[in-house]
């Protein structure tokens, strides 16, 4: 797996994790943290990836949605 398809699928996780956090962190820590770097990496596998790239992000985070459950 490609290593920005990783750090999305990470970045996913990282909001996930959050979800499950007794405190809320702040807007902006979600936004420059997690949100920003995910929308980074979403734009370069869509410009520049694969469409097996796209697939594998998508199936990541399907993985990620599973766990929650």
């Amino acid at each position: 797996m490609k290593k920005n398809v990783k750090s999305t699928i990470s970045f996913f996780r990282l909001l996930v994790e959050h979800s499950h956090r007794d405190y809320e962190p702040s807007p902006q820590h979600v936004l420059k943290r997690m949100l920003l770097p995910l929308c980074d990496h979403l734009t370069e596998i869509v410009e520049d990836g694969t469409k097996n790239d796209a697939w594998d992000v998508v199936e990541g985070f399907v993985r990620e949605c599973r766990g929650l459950k």
